[in-house]
This record gives structure tokens, C-alpha cells and sequence, in this order.
């Protein structure tokens, strides 16, 4: 029996038909563990073991690439043909192996997604596609814009992915449409100018190609295997997509019938003009110091209350950015009816961390000071990199075994 005064991050909630047994969730995590081709590894196997047991409600794996020019950044799964079946299938079934060895009955979603023009100099070196010719002013290389017959190919991709994520064994799926990723470039405005066709100019237009994904997806999967979405509440740029159109977003995609959002943040333009750069931008660097708990908050409580305005549109919400605290979380699912909190860096860190917060009280604090050298090594190192992992653990340690 969960304690009475853990709260209600400990208690159960669904995504679509599926329970998931706490409102914890570990987001979605590049962790540079794949092979350079994109196959899983047992290294990246025994991250997502480590988060089974760890006591999470439900986590998301690091994004899936639905085609080779859809890789953002070096070692990352790839997802594109039956060739990564097999690995799929191993990494969800070693999770629900875990899980079961436990109790903890913790869910596994794959990610999919395309990173469009926004890559690195460690991802896809090849032509760049996009929404719309606007150049990537962070690598300053400018894309091709697609053709509607491109756009569409890419569509039935999407839904292959999602087909193959489900043969795998995986709870569920999320579309990766946050971050500057391809989904992104179609409905924000910054990135969007096309003209003429039927994916560019209105709002309704610019979400298309995001409701065309989850249509042909829901034909091969049907409607009772979940599909998410990850989506900005706002792009950090002059001109990009802003709360209140970020909430009309949110209905149309939750009419169309994604089982559930999680609200984001920012583009990788938005490092350019910052005081205080995070690399990424999404992951916002010493949080605590910088009074930026929870950073998503309050676009993502908009959103939610804009979807209660109708029984049609309540589909859950997650929320990520900045989060450290039980009592954190308890006060944002109670005061605001967002069902879910999900931690990255926290979680690179401790795994466990839900479970130590289950045992409580007292439930600590992260130890996660938000500091992002986990992301700042494998943007300097690319293939080099051992795998994302909390290098001021590491130094920690080594300064321990010295003392």
C-alpha cells in the first residue's frame, strides 16, 4: 500500500486504455548508447533495466529515427526498417522482464520521431529537410523544403515506426514533436511560411501534418494502443509559437485523438540570444539557483485548462522541465489537474529515485543539480562519448576514492 501522505504522484492514472501505475515519468533521454548504426546495444538495455526497477510510473525511451536523415545526433536508435526489429523487441521485453521481477508493473513507450533541419555536427551530414527553406542558424546550413508528396512518404514512415514499435512489445508510442524536431518545424510559425499548399498558413494547416501522422499510425495499430505526443508550449523565439497558440494546438491535436501531450519547451535557436546559455535549450541549466523549478508550468497549466473546457479534449498532460521535488509534484497534479511530471537529468542520476521517494517520507530532493555536463560531453565528444551518464557523479566519486 502506498502511504497516505506521499501524495497523489503515487497513485494511478491511464493514457488511453493503458494504466499507468504512478504519475511519475522518466522523458524521453538521448543517451548515446546505440551502435553507430543505430542497433541497440545490452549497455543501452541495462539503462532502461535500471529505470524498471527504479519505481517510475512510465518511461519514454531516447527518440527512434523514422529514416537515416532523421538522426540529430551520433548513436542514436534507429527505427526505419524490420532490420532493428529484433533490438526493439529485446530492449521492451528486458523492461517487462524487470518490472515483473519486481511488482512495480512501470510502462515502456518507444519515442519516434525526425530531427528534420535541426541536426548537429554529430548527426545527419546530408541534405537537410524541412517545412520550409528557413536556414538552422545554430549550424547555419539551410534546408530543403518538402514537397507534399515528401511530406507525405514521411507520414506512412511515422506510422511504419509506430506499427514496429508495437510488434516490439513496447506499452505505447510518442511522437517527438518538440525541440526543433520536424513536427515542430510544421506547426510553429517560425518555421513554418509555406504558402499555397495544404501544410502551411493557418494554425489548422500547420498541425496537419502532425494529425496525419497519428491517422496513418492509428490504422496500423488502432485506437488502443497509446499515442503521445511530445509538443512545445512555447519555441524561446521572436515570432515562434507562443502559449495561447500552443492551447489551440493542444485541442486540435487532443480532437484528432492523441491519447495524451507533454508540454516542452524552446528550439535549439533559442540559445543564440541568451544571457545564460543551456545546451540544449530544453534542458535549462542550475534550475535551482536560477528560481526556475518546474519551468513549463505555466504554459502547460494553460493548456491543461483549455483542454477541461470539454470532456472530448481532457486527455492527460505531462509536464517536464526543472523538476526535482515529490512535494513539488503533488502540488502541481492537485492545483492544476496536470496528470503527470516527468524528469530527465534527475532521473540520468538517480534511476531510483521514485523509489526512494516511495519509501519516504522523507522524500529527498534530487540530487540532480541541473548542471548539463551529462549533455555537454556528448556534444563535445559525439561517437567518443560512453554514454550519457552524470559526470559530476563521476567526479564526485573520484574525489571521494582520494580522500
Amino acid at each position: 500500500m502506498v502511504k497516505k501522505d506521499l501524495g497523489t504522484a503515487f497513485t494511478p492514472q491511464n493514457i488511453g486504455k493503458v494504466k499507468i501505475e504512478n504519475r511519475i515519468v522518466r522523458s524521453a533521454t538521448y543517451l548515446s548508447l546505440a551502435t553507430e548504426d543505430g542497433q541497440i546495444t545490452d549497455d543501452l538495455i541495462k539503462r532502461y533495466e535500471e529505470l524498471a526497477e527504479g519505481g517510475v510510473g512510465l518511461t519514454i525511451t531516447g527518440v527512434s529515427t523514422v529514416r537515416e536523415d532523421g538522426k540529430q545526433l551520433a548513436k542514436m536508435m534507429h527505427n526505419f526498417s524490420d532490420d532493428y526489429l529484433e533490438g526493439l523487441t529485446n530492449l521492451a521485453g528486458a523492461y517487462h522482464d524487470k518490472t515483473k521481477e519486481i511488482g512495480n508493473n512501470s510502462k515502456i513507450f518507444l519515442q519516434v520521431g525526425h530531427c528534420g533541419k535541426q541536426t548537429t555536427h554529430w548527426g545527419w551530414q546530408g541534405e537537410l529537410i524541412s517545412s520550409s527553406d528557413i536556414e538552422n542558424k545554430v549550424i547555419n546550413k539551410m534546408p530543403k523544403k518538402l514537397s507534399v508528396k515528401e511530406i507525405e512518404e514521411i507520414v506512412k514512415l511515422f506510422a511504419e515506426a509506430t506499427e514496429r514499435a508495437k510488434k516490439a512489445g513496447f506499452d505505447g508510442v510518442q511522437f517527438h514533436g518538440a525541440h526543433g524536431y520536424l513536427i515542430n518545424q510544421f506547426y510553429s510559425p517560425y518555421m513554418n511560411n509555406r504558402e499555397g499548399d495544404k501544410y502551411g498558413g493557418s494554425i489548422e494547416n500547420r498541425a496537419k501534418f502532425t494529425v496525419e501522422i497519428l491517422k496513418e499510425s492509428q490504422k496500423k495499430v488502432g485506437n488502443m494502443f497509446p499515442i503521445n505526443l511530445k509538443m512545445n508550449g512555447y519555441d524561446g523565439v521572436k515570432g515562434g509559437l507562443e502559449p495561447n497558440e500552443a492551447s489551440e494546438l493542444a485541442i486540435i491535436f487532443a480532437k484528432e485523438g492523441f491519447n495524451s501531450l507533454e508540454i516542452s519547451s524552446y528550439i535549439h535557436e533559442a540559445s543564440l540570444n541568451v544571457k545564460i546559455p543551456s545546451l540544449p535549450p530544453e534542458c535549462q541549466i542550475n534550475v535551482r539557483q536560477r528560481g526556475l523549478e518546474a519551468f513549463n508550468l505555466k504554459s502547460a497549466a494553460q493548456i491543461k485548462e483549455k483542454l477541461k473546457q470539454t470532456a472530448s479534449t481532457n486527455i492527460p498532460i505531462i509536464l517536464v522541465g526543472g523538476i526535482y521535488r515529490l512535494e513539488k509534484i503533488n502540488e502541481i497534479i492537485d492545483s492544476t489537474g496536470i496528470e503527470f511530471c516527468s524528469m530527465c537529468r534527475p532521473l540520468i542520476r538517480q534511476p531510483n529515485l521514485p523509489k526512494l521517494w516511495r519509501n519516504g517520507p522523507p522524500s529527498p530532493e534530487a540530487e540532480c543539480i541541473h548542471c548539463n555536463q551529462c549533455m555537454n560531453e556528448v556534444l563535445r565528444k559525439g561517437p567518443k562519448c560512453q554514454g550519457v551518464r552524470c559526470i559530476q557523479k563521476e567526479k564526485e566519486e573520484r574525489k571521494r576514492k582520494k580522500a
